[in-house]
């Protein structure tokens, strides 16, 4: 009785040549001038996406320094300022009576907080990468 062998275990499988060609087997791209033009009015729904004043925008607008000493961005000096700014906040909201500022502050707040732990876990995440 022979024995049958896997296919990958025959002698005489395998490639039988190579052919090297210099044609594209595949079609190419147009030419950009056969391309058809963006539709200026998707750049501007765009545009308007990435302008969008949501509440979160307008407290990160509010709260983010301008920036002109790149410095305050180190990590030294970004966390007490996170801290002064929740402050106050802190004691604004204190002072407030109306429901609507209240309601406004909290958020605000939330807001800070939740970046900030957001801002420490990148920060523990990059200092794990650069240990290794």
């Amino acid at each position: 009785m022979t024995q049958l062998l896997p296919e990958s275990f025959r002698p005489r499988l395998g490639l039988a040549s190579i052919e090297i060609a210099d044609e594209p087997t595949a079609p190419l791209l147009p030419e950009d001038s056969r391309l058809q033009p963006i539709d200026a009015g998707v750049e501007r729904q765009l545009e308007a996406m990435l302008q969008a004043e949501t509440f979160e925008k307008v407290v990160l607008d509010a709260l983010r320094p301008r920036v002109q000493d790149q410095s305050i961005l180190h990590p030294s000096i970004y966390h007490p300022l996170r801290e002064e700014v929740l402050a106050s906040l802190q004691s604004t909201l204190r002072q407030e009576s109306d429901p609507e500022a209240i309601k406004a502050l909290r958020e605000g707040m939330d807001l800070l907080q939740h970046l900030g732990a957001v801002h420490e876990l990148g920060e523990q995440y990059r200092y794990a990468l650069l240990k290794g």
